[in-house]
């Protein structure tokens, strides 16, 4: 796993040189995401994009012609050709993750995986952006979890700093602190 992490993190930061200097590194990336959609929803493609015994050449017209039907641009559908050809789609969603930090780094923003008991409605979600953009310095994209698992409130991740502001984390401090005396 870690190996593919390095090679997709080679990939798309190809893709990224190439797409910023296109002008089009935002839009490469929701392009990619869109791909990624359209693979997923057709296991076929997928089976035949995975097939080693299909030459190399067939399975770069099959990625292309998926990544047109995706709405992809001409870099997108070239990577996604090569990629196709070098038998490296199942990298696919590990490019689009790394891809989109580039792109997050580029715009100064970061991503905040938030885990709440029942969903947050807009307004709490726009409380907590504001207090996780202050405490970061950065501009905070929310990515709600809901996670029927915990009793309450909410834990927050923005990459390894973790605000835990649930009320198991709560109670597992007040045990800490009794046990403790």
């Amino acid at each position: 796993m870690r190996a593919q992490e390095g090679t997709a993190r080679r990939y798309a930061k190809a893709l990224h040189g190439a797409a910023v200097e296109a002008g089009a590194g935002e839009a490469a990336g929701r392009e990619l995401e869109a791909l990624v959609q359209v693979l997923g929803a057709s296991g076929e493609a997928q089976e035949v994009l995975a097939r080693p015994w299909i030459k190399p050449v067939e399975r770069r017209a099959v990625a292309e012609e998926l990544a047109g039907r995706a709405g992809s641009g001409p870099l997108v559908k070239k990577f996604a050709g090569l990629l196709a050809e070098r038998g490296r789609i199942d990298h696919l969603a590990a490019i689009v993750a790394a891809y989109r930090g580039l792109i997050d780094a580029d715009l100064g923003r970061v991503r905040a995986q938030v885990r709440t008991s029942i969903p947050l409605t807009e307004g709490e979600k726009s409380q907590l952006t504001n207090r996780l953009n202050a405490a970061v310095g950065k501009q905070v994209i929310l990515e709600e979890i809901t996670d029927t698992n915990l009793l309450g409130g909410f834990v927050a991740q923005v990459g390894s700093l973790i605000l835990d502001g649930s009320l198991d984390g709560q109670l597992a401090r007040l045990r800490e602190r009794l046990v403790r005396g």
